[in-house]
């Protein structure tokens, strides 16, 4: 705009202005006559005034009163014009006037229908600082976070994040001052309440301006559907544990370690002996419970640090029907063997019942273990185990 909004916003005091403005060019045309002829031409600037305050019909109509009065002023001062002259100048108010008026009446139409917009939108709309502040709001973040407009221009927006997330925060933060802009970056936000929603954001910096323009959305319920879905995708729906896809994952990993670092290690592969009986003289139900059960049992029994050398710690996982696997990083043989009797004992040792009666269960365990180089393989070793277990089931004894 050619004039501060809060000005041509308050239409009262345009008229005024403008007013005084007319009759002040009006009274120094007159008094001085040919010799500050110019003087017609400031009629120009209040016609601009009234033009980008009351549009195009308010712009028309300070033209014509500037032609009349500079017209008037001109015969008062005995200085007419030509013909053309009277021509020209009520075509430059009529042009500058109409015109401007245009699109005056124009930027005000896309800036409310802009207004609209960005106060009715669902999402979160807002334009922040390079200084950390809010500059603006929409409705929008006082429905999710339960802040007034208010509240969340008066405070630095990090304060508003959690602690957890204001260093990724500040650093995307920075990143946006250097002129990149923002998608799908999450962090979680206080919510007026005290609750906490998870809040993701894209945004578009001005660099000029030191302006950063942005959307977001309240994602909490789709974060906590994406944690489940993950949840489910490395742990074992039945007992909690790790399923297999994890465990894997986990000594794919150790293995890695090992190679740089030269630990070593061992992998136990967990049978349940007489399984079949459960599941066949109670039913599948009843061999889930014992499943779980067991599951407790290698979860309890293996939280002591003095089960493992060096103290690291273990990985448990189900491994698939009957079958659960743990594995022992920096542990060499004697302690992996010695965390295997005591796995059996504890089994032995335990009272399982399933509705009220007692079950008699126990497990044969197999052994293998990896040097500091990270050999055998993933799937070598793996094999070595359940050979381990397998000879442990058949001579009712641990190997």
């Amino acid at each position: 705009m050619l004039v501060p909004r809060d000005i041509i916003e308050r239409r009262g005091l345009v008229v005024a202005i403008a007013a005084a403005m007319f009759v002040a060019i009006f009274v120094a045309r007159v008094a001085f006559g040919t010799v500050a002829d110019a003087f017609s031409f400031l009629y120009v600037i209040p016609v601009v005034l009234v033009a980008a305050s009351f549009g195009t019909r308010g712009g028309l109509a300070a033209g014509a009163v500037a032609f009349a009065l500079s017209s008037v002023g001109a015969a008062i001062a005995d200085a007419p014009s030509s013909a053309i002259g009277y021509v020209n100048r009520a075509v430059v108010y009529a042009f500058v006037g109409g015109l401007l008026g245009h699109l005056a009446r124009t930027l005000r139409t896309v800036e409310s229908e802009r207004a609209r917009h960005f106060d009715l939108s669902q999402d979160m709309a807002c334009v922040a600082g390079f200084d950390g502040y809010f500059k603006r709001v929409n409705p929008a973040f006082e429905r999710v976070l339960g802040y007034s407009e208010e509240d969340l221009l008066g405070r630095p927006f990090l304060d508003f994040v959690h602690p957890d997330d204001r260093a990724s925060t500040e650093e995307e933060a920075a990143k946006i001052a250097g002129g990149a802009s923002t998608v799908q970056f999450r962090n979680r936000y206080f919510a007026k309440d005290g609750s906490i929603r998870w809040i993701e954001w894209t945004s578009q910096p001005v660099v000029e301006e030191e302006t950063i323009y942005a959307v977001a959305r309240d994602v909490t319920d789709r974060k906590a559907l994406e944690d489940e879905l993950e949840r489910l995708s490395q742990y074992d729906a039945l007992t909690g544990l790790f399923n297999r896809r994890r465990f894997e994952e986990e000594l794919r990993r150790q293995l890695a370690y090992t190679n740089r670092y030269g630990s070593g290690g061992a992998l136990l592969l967990i049978d349940v002996d007489r399984f079949k009986q459960i599941n066949d003289s109670l039913g599948h139900a009843a061999g889930d419970k014992a499943l779980c059960q067991i599951a407790d049992l290698l979860r309890d029994n293996l939280r002591a640090s003095d089960t493992i050398a060096r103290g690291a710690d273990p990985v448990v996982a189900r491994f698939g029907g009957d079958e659960f696997v743990v594995l022992l990083p920096e542990a060499d043989e004697a302690a992996a063997v010695a965390v295997a009797d005591r796995l059996t004992a504890a089994l032995r040792d335990s009272t399982l019942t399933v509705d009220g009666q007692p079950v008699s269960l126990g497990i044969s365990v197999g052994v293998a273990t990896f040097d500091e180089y990270g050999r055998p393989g993933e799937i070598e070793l793996l094999a070595a185990a359940d050979r381990a277990m397998y000879e442990a089931k058949a001579a009712g004894r641990l190997l």
